[in-house]
C-alpha cells in the first residue's frame, strides 16, 4: 500500500469508528436504553468502534503485510 493509500484507509476506519460511537450515543439517549437490548447493543457499537480505532492505529508494517 502506498502512503497516501494507507493514510485514506485508516481515514476510512476512524471514520467508521466516529459512527460507532455517535449510533451508541444516539441509542443510549432514547427512553428504552435501560433495556438489555439496547444495552447490548451499545456495548457491541462501543467494542467496535474500540476495534477499528484500534485498527487504524496498528503499525504500517502488518497492513502492508497483509495487502501484499
Amino acid at each position: 500500500m502506498t502512503p497516501h493509500e494507507l493514510a485514506a484507509f485508516r481515514a476510512g476506519i476512524l471514520h467508521a469508528s466516529h459512527m460507532a460511537i455517535i449510533a451508541a450515543t444516539e441509542i443510549e439517549m432514547r427512553d428504552d436504553a435501560g433495556k438489555l437490548r439496547q444495552r447490548a447493543a451499545i456495548e457491541a457499537l462501543r467494542g467496535l468502534a474500540e476495534g477499528l480505532k484500534a485498527e487504524a492505529t496498528a503499525t504500517t508494517a502488518s497492513i502492508t503485510e497483509t495487502a501484499e
